[in-house]
């Protein structure tokens, strides 16, 4: 199940990278979620992840060096790729160019899985929020949508035709975690309330008593956390990447280019938490974690 969900990721790379170069009418022919389908269905749970960039060398080269992922090039005109982590796909990488002359783009988009698309994109919009992606049907996938919240944070939308991933334990090199950096976290949890039907609770690891916690039978699928007063930071998902070393892998991140955003606190998650921007701009936290029942690493 695993190894079916990361070719997911492959997926997505293919139809963004056709939509950024504004011919949605042909669309590629992508792999179902799960071969062979399932029932399974995760309504809340983020499923996908895609980096859209207009800088993939440098993307390729940072993040490869980062987490130790293996890069594969998907198609003839380098328009998109794939990294792999002990040859399971991670992420797709869009080419997806920049409005600004004198500034690369990059930003990480994450998926999460509904059972009707253009339902959710009609309450995305009533609730104060917008489309950057109109709905659209992939045969085999499924059918997926991006859109923005109210506060302008960035999201997809997808069901998927053969059912969602299983869940399973994040290894060092994987994605651990999603959370919203938000101006106004009770508004943002009502939203997210409306469209997925989370219960929300307050955080009880973290320093902010402000931190709310997204879970869905049951189950933790993503955190709202504020943005500091002040901040100029635009509300945003921050994807977590597990490591095994939060500390050597900021310094290697700042030796390759990025830059320290929040840097790792004995107050928060005991120093084993940071923030860091890539060269380009784009935010990605990561997090040193050991589950229940785990050897510590």
């Amino acid at each position: 199940m695993r190894r079916n969900y990361r070719m997911a990721a492959l997926a997505t790379a293919l139809w963004c990278s056709v939509l950024v170069a504004g011919n949605p009418a042909v669309l590629p022919t992508v792999p179902a979620l799960n071969s062979p389908a399932t029932t399974e269905s995760l309504p809340g749970k983020f499923i996908f992840t895609d980096y859209f960039t207009s800088d993939i060398e440098a993307t390729r080269r940072f993040y490869g060096e980062l987490f130790g992922w293996e890069w594969r090039w998907i198609g003839p005109d380098r328009s998109y790729g794939m990294f792999y982590h002990d040859d399971i796909a991670v992420a797709g990488v869009v080419l997806h160019e920049s409005n600004d002359n004198e500034r690369a783009y990059g930003r990480w988009i994450f998926y999460l899985s509904t059972d009707d698309v253009p339902k959710k994109v009609e309450a995305v919009s009533a609730e104060g929020g917008r489309v950057m992606l109109e709905p659209t049907v992939l045969p085999a996938r499924g059918t997926l949508a991006v859109v923005a919240d109210p506060e302008g944070a960035p999201f997809g939308l997808l069901s998927s035709d053969s059912g969602d991933p299983a869940d399973y334990r994040a290894e060092p090199g994987e994605w651990l975690w999603v959370s919203l950096y938000s101006r106004d976290v009770e508004k943002a949890s009502q939203f997210y309330r409306l469209l997925f039907g989370y219960d929300v609770t307050r955080a009880e690891d973290t320093a902010d008593e402000a931190d709310l916690v997204l879970s869905r039978d049951g189950v933790a699928r993503g955190g709202i956390s504020p943005l500091a007063a002040g901040s100029a930071s635009y509300p945003t998902w921050l994807g977590y990447i597990r490591v095994a070393d939060v500390g050597a892998s900021v310094a290697k991140a700042l030796e390759m280019g990025g830059a320290i955003l929040v840097a790792p606190d004995p107050a928060l998650l005991d120093g084993n938490l940071a923030i860091i921007a890539d060269p380009i701009g784009a935010p990605i936290a990561l997090i040193h974690w050991t589950y229940e029942n785990e050897a510590a690493r």
